[in-house]
């Protein structure tokens, strides 16, 4: 359960992962009645993301799209192999979540860098879907520290521990 916030601190639910020239991917939680939780509860609020792709040239958000559970964890996985794993083109799979229609794609890497494409589809109810892709390149580096940053979506905090370190 993303946890209540006062205007001020709404950064805390945000996450972005930034690549070169100014390209992003920006994702925003936000607690939505109704949607099923993970222990089947669908009275409760559930969690869900406002998705907005960022190139220095085009942007466009697509709001409230409730994530599949156990989402926030699996995009946590997926950016720490993304970065961690020698040949993530090779090794590393698509991660798509169909509640948010955001899929995740390794398309190159380097010693340092790796080739990211985000796409989103567009109209989730539509037959055939069309998506808004981007494609950029990011450090490894970024992809590892966002593994950790993405947590704060879902209101896990690794360093909320009472020694200070992660568990």
């Amino acid at each position: 359960m993303i946890p209540s916030t006062g205007m001020w601190e709404t950064e805390r639910c945000q996450f972005r992962l930034p690549g070169f020239g100014g390209a992003a991917v920006f994702l925003r939680a936000l607690s939505v009645p109704g949607i099923e939780m993970d222990d089947g509860d669908e009275d409760a609020h559930g969690l869900a993301l406002d998705v907005m792709l960022l190139t220095p040239t085009y942007h466009a958000w697509y709001m409230r799209r409730a994530c599949d559970p156990g989402y926030v964890e699996r995009l946590s996985d997926w950016l720490f192999r993304a970065g961690d794993d020698e040949l993530p083109e090779q090794s590393v799979e698509n991660l798509s979540d169909e509640g948010t229609g955001l899929v995740l794609a390794v398309l190159s890497s380097d010693g340092g860098h790796v080739g990211i494409e985000a796409s989103v589809v567009k109209d989730l109810d539509d037959p055939v879907p069309e998506a808004d892709v981007i494609s950029f390149e990011t450090s490894r580096l970024v992809l590892v520290a966002a593994a950790e940053a993405v947590r704060v979506l879902d209101g896990s905090d690794p360093y909320d521990t009472d020694e200070g370190y992660p568990a």
